[in-house]
């Protein structure tokens, strides 16, 4: 079968395209045929820095948290009512293949009507927005909601979901003019562009120097402390992701005199709980069927063109969700 791999981390050229055996899934496992494969910062950071994520990547490693397909193989001690159904799976890497091996409490059932592309635009980044608002963030009733990266694949959700959830007043953070225009169309009430150094007063200005109840962060550095310096007292900033690569330096003796909290997040933490996992995505696609939820596809290249796909995720020019899907040759 086909997979890529990176043998060493880098610039998106060390993306190798190659050809291995196909994997027998143990017990306990299932073997997927992989229609769609999904594309996520996270990809671009075990790639190019590898030691700054969370989770090792061994060498070498074949990326890809999620995927979609159709479970094709059982391993020992598998309901024989896995065979055959389309799933979107969540193994953690491997996905960049024609096939992966996927634990069976990483299998969730795909959404009635959702498409595959939907279905993972939903899964990482919809959920993520979700978990975020809700569990993480507690946004309540009438709260100001800042989204860093609002055009992003998390982000635009989340400004369309923190109006669901009933945001007040939502600001959306974007670097080009077309970003925040979408941001604007998708529901915010204010969009800034972060590398204008004025945007803080902003956001100031149209609070009426209140400030805002929570943050949505995943720039990291300069702009990660800007975020937490306009939080409201009693104000969350919830630390998703640092796509900028620098580490903020917060002074956490500005925390308690006004109340506030910053929050780390983590998606894979979530699936332990299937149930939430599997009832809350069945939630937005509900909200897609029914209009309330718009999603943004950021395009589809082949699996052997994996570099180019990374190449578009770091030029920040992409709004909305990437997608691979396995080449037909070679890959059985």
């Amino acid at each position: 079968m086909n997979t890529v791999r990176f043998h060493q981390s880098g610039e998106p050229e060390v993306l190798i395209y190659e050809q291995v055996d196909r994997p027998a899934p143990m017990a306990g496992q299932v073997l997927v045929k992989v229609s769609a494969i999904g594309v996520n910062y996270a990809d671009v950071m075990r790639r190019s820095a590898p030691d700054s994520y969370p989770v090792p990547s061994p060498l070498p490693y074949a990326l890809g948290g999620e995927a979609t397909g159709t479970i094709v193989e059982l391993g020992a001690g598998v309901s024989p009512h896995y065979q055959g159904r389309r799933a979107i799976v969540f193994p953690g890497a491997g996905c960049y293949s024609d096939y992966v091996v996927v634990p069976v409490d990483r299998v969730f059932d795909l959404p009635e009507g959702l498409s595959d592309e939907d279905a993972l635009a939903l899964f990482v980044q919809g959920l993520t927005a979700a978990f975020v608002l809700r569990y993480s963030a507690r946004l309540a009733h009438n709260e100001t909601l800042l989204v860093q990266g609002a055009a992003g694949g998390v982000g635009n959700l989340a400004v369309q979901l923190g109006r669901q959830y009933g945001a007040g007043k939502i600001i959306g953070c974007a670097s080009s003019p077309e970003k925040r225009a979408l941001v604007e169309r998708l529901g915010a009430d204010l969009t800034v562009d972060y590398r204008d150094p004025a945007w803080p007063d902003q956001v100031r200005d149209f609070t009426q120097g209140k400030g805002v109840d929570v943050v949505m962060e995943m720039t990291g550095g300069t702009v990660a402390h800007q975020s937490i310096s306009l939080l409201a007292p009693f104000g969350r900033s919830i630390i998703y992701g640092h796509s900028s690569g620098e580490k903020p330096i917060v002074d956490i003796s500005i925390l308690p005199p006004r109340n506030l909290s910053i929050t780390g997040f983590y998606f894979r933490a979530f699936l332990d709980r299937a149930d939430l996992v599997a009832n809350t995505l069945q939630e937005l696609a509900t909200l897609v069927s029914t209009g309330r939820l718009e999603v943004q596809q950021g395009g589809k290249f082949p699996l052997s063109e994996a570099a180019s796909a990374h190449r578009l995720l770091e030029s920040r020019t992409s709004t909305g969700k990437l997608i691979l899907e396995p080449d037909e040759q070679g890959r059985d």
